[in-house]
């Protein structure tokens, strides 16, 4: 039984490096320039959409039958949230055959596995920000290059603006890092412990403790709810 759990872990070591002061000058400066006029690229036919597929890490297509549905305007205020995805929007007609597209919908191409997932017709007449969102940033994730049948490991450093998703999403702060971080698919279930050294006894025992439902951060959440005293 607990082999078949620990295929569904994901297991992270999270750690800090700053970049150097010119470095970072010119990546937020590179930044600010151009979040105010990202829009997404028009794909007007059908090898522009292919290529601009084939070039991207994680593309986000709009597919739109109709540009005056909500969903169009909530596709755009994506484009700011998401700066290290590529987002393109279609309305032409043999873009949309080419791609089996027969009704409004939001394609997204991940192309480390050359997966596709899409919301459909149905889903994007409900949809809101928040379950665009997460569409997008959970489907987005980056993938690891090596498969471990116990445990899939997964280096995430806090210095690369892309990684803060993952960084906020354990809810850490820098002054926690490094840690390590564990996220079970079966049940979304996660903890966290900050580490001063990683060793094979720390990672053991605490896998070993989430997968007997020892669970460090409900401690640390009540711990956080007790209002902290001045020594």
């Amino acid at each position: 039984m607990e082999a078949d759990q620990s295929r569904l872990l994901f297991l992270l070591f999270l750690f800090t490096w700053r970049l150097s002061p010119e470095v970072a000058a010119e990546v937020q400066e590179s930044s600010d320039g151009s979040a105010a006029s990202q829009k997404p690229v028009s794909l007007t036919d059908v090898p522009a959409t292919m290529e601009f597929i084939a070039a991207a890490e994680v593309a986000v297509i709009g597919f739109f039958q109709d540009l005056e549905v909500p969903a169009v305007s909530l596709f755009h205020s994506m484009v700011q949230k998401f700066q290290d995805v590529s987002f393109g929007i279609s309305t032409d007609s043999e873009v949309l055959a080419h791609y089996n597209i027969t009704g409004n919908t939001i394609s997204l191409f991940r192309l480390v596995d050359n997966e596709k997932l899409a919301l459909e017709s149905k889903d994007i007449e409900s949809i809101d920000a928040t379950k665009l969102s997460r569409f997008i940033e959970i489907n987005s994730l980056h993938l690891v290059t090596e498969y471990n049948p116990v445990v899939l490991f997964i280096l995430v450093d806090s210095g690369v603006q892309a990684n803060g998703k993952a960084i906020s999403f354990f809810k850490l702060k820098e002054s926690q890092l490094p840690a390590l971080a564990i996220y079970r698919t079966l049940d979304e279930a996660w903890d966290t412990l900050a580490i001063a050294e990683v060793s094979v006894e720390h990672v053991q025992n605490f896998c070993d403790g989430f997968l007997q439902g020892k669970r460090l951060r409900e401690n640390h959440e009540s711990e956080e709810k007790t209002p902290k005293v001045e020594l």
